[in-house]
């Protein structure tokens, strides 16, 4: 696993790593890490991409996301699983409007994703988000981070050539491309 030793694990939520912040074109929305209590917001998210954003992202067609995606999604450790949400709205009325995330897929690798719901796409918060997510994998002592990316997703693919990402196709799967990028 690619992380320095004599990190430790946040024992709480975050909270210091709440951001304000506007999109391109001045739409305020803030950026928090994800809750618990995101399971509702969470799920309306997803359901409210596009078929072909859902696809791109999930990397496979999903009517509707299952009880436990939507749980493991929201349950977060805060150190190898973290996930932040771009949130619009106020109280009540908070919906999900963005996600990036980095989590454990095995004992070797840790991936990063991020989708960014449709009418919010092109206006910076995927920019913002994961820009955000880099900084708190290295303050958790996070030295690499990969992402496996559709090869026909090329939104996905720009995005990761202006992070810096480096791309080399997959083994024997021309479907995916694998970004990795040294912290």
């Amino acid at each position: 696993m690619e992380i320095s030793e004599g990190t430790v694990m946040p024992s709480a939520y975050p909270q210091g790593w709440e951001r304000a912040a506007l999109t391109r074109d001045g739409m305020a929305y803030r950026i928090r890490p994800i809750r618990a209590d995101d399971e509702a917001r969470e799920r309306e998210f997803i359901m409210g991409l596009s078929p072909e954003s859902r696809y791109m992202r999930m990397m496979y067609m999903m009517a509707e996301p299952s009880a436990d995606l939507v749980a493991r999604f929201v349950h977060v450790d805060y150190r190898l699983n973290m996930a932040f949400s771009a949130i619009a709205a106020q109280g009540d009325d908070e919906r999900i409007v963005g996600v990036a995330r980095y989590a454990t897929n095995d004992a070797v690798e840790i991936e990063f994703a991020v989708v960014v719901a449709d009418a919010w796409q092109r206006r910076g918060v995927g920019s913002a988000l994961t820009s955000l997510l880099f900084d708190y994998a290295r303050a958790q002592g996070i030295r690499a981070l990969g992402a496996r990316i559709l090869h026909a997703n090329r939104r996905m693919i720009e995005f990761v050539r202006r992070l810096g990402m480096s791309l080399e196709r997959v083994p024997g799967d021309a479907t995916i491309l694998k970004a990795s990028l040294e912290l």
